[in-house]
């Protein structure tokens, strides 16, 4: 009766895709129609003092993030708030600041895209969006992009 207590291949397979694991997740945003929109220096330290605020409000890890003119990359762990109620709070937030300055419509695109990744790709993830800014033009030399920020590494800078 010994193998009646253990969980046979199939089973344990299946409970894999439904219990929750730790695994970090790359979120893009991508703007409305792609506007550059991330190209003042007050709309980008808007939104990485919410992306600070949120992560530390639901207990999020924050590994890194990049702001690009068009796109914002933020790599996490996520906390206690599903991924897509955090990117609306980030998005909704972010929105209401502005419409306080008086702009009006859109700022993002209604869908984002979500990566998850397990432990063993987070450092390749995360290099990947520091070098963001130099792969699109932006700087030389990723340690110059002023709107980004790597846990460890790399201090953001307002």
């Amino acid at each position: 009766m010994e193998g009646d207590r253990t969980l046979g291949k199939g089973m344990e397979k299946n409970l894999n895709n439904v219990l929750p694991m730790p695994i970090a997740c790359h979120v893009i945003l991508l703007t409305h129609n792609e506007e550059p929109f991330f190209t003042s220096a007050s709309n980008c330290n808007n939104l990485a003092y919410l992306i600070f605020e949120t992560t530390i409000l639901h207990k999020y890890n924050l590994f890194a993030f990049c702001i690009m003119p068009d796109h914002v990359h933020i790599l996490c762990w996520p906390g206690n708030l599903l991924v897509s109620h955090f990117v609306d709070l980030i998005r909704f937030r972010f929105e209401y600041v502005l419409s306080k300055g008086g702009h009006k419509g859109l700022v993002w695109q209604a869908d984002f895209k979500e990566h998850h990744l397990p432990n063993e790709e987070i450092a390749k993830a995360t290099v990947f969006i520091f070098e963001n800014p130099v792969r699109n033009g932006l700087v030389n030399n990723a340690m110059d992009y002023p709107y980004s920020f790597v846990y460890g590494g790399k201090k953001y800078r307002p």
